[in-house]
């Protein structure tokens, strides 16, 4: 347990060289997927929870944001929380790749395996601050996100061995801005096919 502390303390202070560390564990790629996809559930439980904690939602924010009915159900939040999460990571790597990255799709893998778990840590520590102290959880969240990025931009950077934090984000923003042409693409297609 201690070294997974430490691992943790090391990717908060020193990103790189946690993720260097986690890279070098070399675990096969059949269970950085099932790692993937556990972290995935997990984070979906504890949405969902959150959402049955919280305030109920009204029909009005509902009809605006038809995105928190997935918080009622769990099973569609995880298939999309970890199909999102496998795209992104294949569309990383994939861009990386044709930017002049190298590294190993395991890495990448292993990287955001472990970036969800903490996620999944930092949520639930939101989640009991809420109890205590809602507005302050509420900022706490905010400096988690934050983190989250930071901790992104810096395992790019290392899996696709390309040593800048800059072209991490131009590589992190060529895929957000293709899955969403993507997505803006398939909903037009479902769009046009349920006009039909």
């Amino acid at each position: 347990m201690k070294y997974w502390t430490d691992l943790a303390v090391l990717s908060v202070t020193h990103p790189q060289e946690a993720a260097a560390q986690i890279i070098g564990l070399r675990l096969p790629r059949s269970e950085l997927y099932i790692a993937l996809v556990a972290v995935s559930a997990l984070t979906a439980l504890l949405a969902s929870a959150s959402a049955m904690i919280g305030p109920p939602v009204s029909p009005e924010q509902m009809a605006q944001m038809p995105v928190l009915a997935l918080f009622e159900r769990p099973l569609a939040l995880f298939v999309l929380l970890a199909g999102g999460l496998i795209v992104m990571v294949h569309a990383i790597y994939w861009t990386g790749s044709a930017m002049g990255g190298g590294g190993d799709l395991g890495d990448l893998i292993a990287l955001f395996s472990w970036l969800q778990a903490l996620r999944v840590v930092a949520q639930m520590g939101v989640l009991v601050l809420s109890f205590a102290v809602p507005g302050i959880a509420a900022l706490v969240a905010l400096l988690v996100s934050i983190l989250a990025f930071w901790l992104t931009l810096n395992f790019i950077s290392v899996a696709l061995r390309i040593n800048s934090l800059l072209k991490a984000f131009g590589i992190l923003m060529a895929v957000v801005a293709g899955l969403l042409v993507g997505l803006m693409f398939l909903i037009t297609l479902l769009g046009l096919a349920g006009g039909a």
